[in-house]
């Protein structure tokens, strides 16, 4: 009878563990990396570059653009830190604001992340008090969904919601990182432990997720760049960073934001890669690391470029931003502050392209945006 109990428990415990592991479990492709690149001219691999300057209104100032959304003729663009979602059309002018922060239905504390269900043509709000709101691709609210827990990012696709987790909270770890939703049933499925917590309160760059088919996702201290299929986590791409990588020794210990900062950038390490852009030849990311790194799907290999010219006005390209809802477009943004500077240190040497571009921004404008097409 003993022997018995011991195969039956044996079997099961290989069930549950191999469905467990299923959920991981592929092999990625490995990517080298190249050197890096240095200078390099936008014409190198983006194209046609045109202008986005959303319009400015006493009502309508952008602090930051943490993610942004391709909707037909316009952008949506979140602004977490002043908990809005602006829409403009191409042209930079404004359609709407959305602002809802309060206690009261459909309202909120705070602002994580957008999506659009391209399916159902719904604007999603991942929000705190933990919920996801849903809007009319015109602004008007419709309905709320509570969650269970803390989420920082949303993806959509034609079955899924995908919701990546708080995972670090009153120092404790927690059992998921990830959270999906099938559109259909409504059922949850909590999936993929996270890493311990090198450093539990530092992060460079946006977002770790993509937010549409295909959903890419990456986290902390992690050479690889996953996909999700369904309710499975698959690798796509692990990183040979070489000498960069952030050394496994040096993972067992807790870091402050100051501490991993100075050392990343004394030895150049790597330990994020945030704000992923897939295209079909290429996929575009960011690390803590200055410049922008592209992926060659048919090389297998990382160009590091850390600076890309505009060659139109012979200006430096920072805060480089993915654009979702178009799987070619990127945009790079320009604080109006930071253009006007650039503009009187390097008086003597603008062109004309550029001297008329800083005759119509004013500092106190919304950002310069140079949008481009990956080629």
């Amino acid at each position: 009878m003993k022997s018995k109990i011991l195969l039956m428990v044996c079997a099961l415990s290989f069930f549950v563990f191999g469905c467990t592991k299923k959920k991981t479990d592929n092999a990625a492709e490995i990517v080298t990396v190249t050197e890096d690149c240095g200078v390099v001219n936008d014409t190198a691999f983006l194209d046609s570059a045109f202008l986005f300057i959303p319009e400015t209104k006493s009502d309508v100032l952008i602090h930051g653009i943490d993610r942004v959304i391709e909707d037909g003729n316009r952008f949506l663009i979140l602004d977490v830190q002043m908990k809005r979602v602006f829409c403009f059309d191409k042209s930079g002018k404004h359609q709407f604001t959305i602002h809802a922060v309060g206690s009261g239905p459909g309202e909120y504390v705070n602002l994580f992340d957008i999506a659009i269900d391209r399916k159902e043509e719904r604007l999603l709000l991942l929000t705190y008090p933990p919920a996801i709101h849903y809007y009319t691709l015109d602004g008007t609210y419709e309905r709320t969904l509570p969650l269970d827990g803390m989420c920082k990012s949303l993806a959509v696709t034609d079955e899924y919601i995908y919701l990546r987790k708080e995972t670090y909270a009153n120092n404790q770890l927690s059992d998921y990182s990830l959270l999906t939703i099938e559109k259909k049933t409504g059922q949850r499925h909590s999936l993929w432990k996270p890493l311990s917590e090198t450093a539990p309160f530092c992060m460079s760059g946006n977002m770790q997720m993509t937010g549409e088919s295909p959903v890419y996702l990456t986290r902390k201290f992690d050479d690889t760049i996953y996909t999700m299929r369904g309710d499975r986590v698959e690798k796509a791409y692990t990183i040979d960073w070489g000498d960069r990588a952030f050394p496994v020794s040096e993972e067992k210990r807790t870091y402050g934001c100051a501490e991993l900062n100075k050392m990343c950038m004394k030895e150049k390490y790597v330990y994020t890669m945030t704000d992923l852009c897939d295209t079909p030849n290429y996929l575009l990311f960011r690390t803590n690391q200055p410049g922008l790194y592209v992926l060659s799907k048919e090389k297998k290999e990382v160009s590091n470029y850390r600076i890309i010219m505009n060659t139109d006005y012979q200006l430096a390209m920072p805060n480089f931003i993915p654009v979702e809802g178009n799987r070619k477009r990127v945009f790079f943004v320009y604080p109006p502050d930071i253009l006007k500077m650039q503009g009187r240190s390097g008086k003597e040497h603008l062109n004309a392209n550029l001297i008329r571009l800083l005759e119509q921004v004013s500092e106190d404008d919304n950002p310069v945006v140079f949008s481009y097409v990956v080629k």
